[in-house]
């Protein structure tokens, strides 16, 4: 009894191995997007943008989107051709502002100066209530 139960757990076990081996992948692509790192100071009556390029897969401009609460301020196009140090200055008002980086279509990063100003909750709900 216990040779035929041993038996039909061997045969189980030899039928779970892998029958097939796995394509080996090979070399990961590299990434499609640029790696940068943006930070965004405060001058006098302007903002300046720090930009370095760490990582640029090929050329391409960069468009900068500069907001002023929800208004668009003003665009720009800055062309990346290599790693390195880029440096921009934006006009600077009284108020929220808000640069937006967009490569190819899509959003890279996103840089605030100031506090928005959102809607109070407390007068939201009275205006609900009505």
């Amino acid at each position: 009894m216990r040779l035929g139960w041993l038996l039909g757990v061997l045969l189980l076990l030899a039928g779970c191995r892998y029958t097939f081996l796995p394509l080996d992948p090979g070399k990961p692509l590299p990434p499609e997007r640029p790696f940068v790192v943006a930070r965004l100071e405060q001058g006098a009556g302007e903002a300046h943008l720090l930009l370095r390029v760490e990582r640029l897969p090929r050329a391409g401009y960069l468009h900068l989107k500069w907001f002023r609460e929800e208004t668009l301020v003003q665009e720009r196009a800055l062309f990346l051709e290599k790693e390195g140090l880029y440096r921009l200055s934006f006009p600077l008002g009284e108020g929220y502002h808000r640069l937006v980086g967009l490569w190819e279509g899509g959003v890279l990063f996103q840089l605030d100066l100031g506090t928005p100003s959102l809607p109070d909750p407390d007068q939201e709900e009275e205006k609900g209530n009505r």
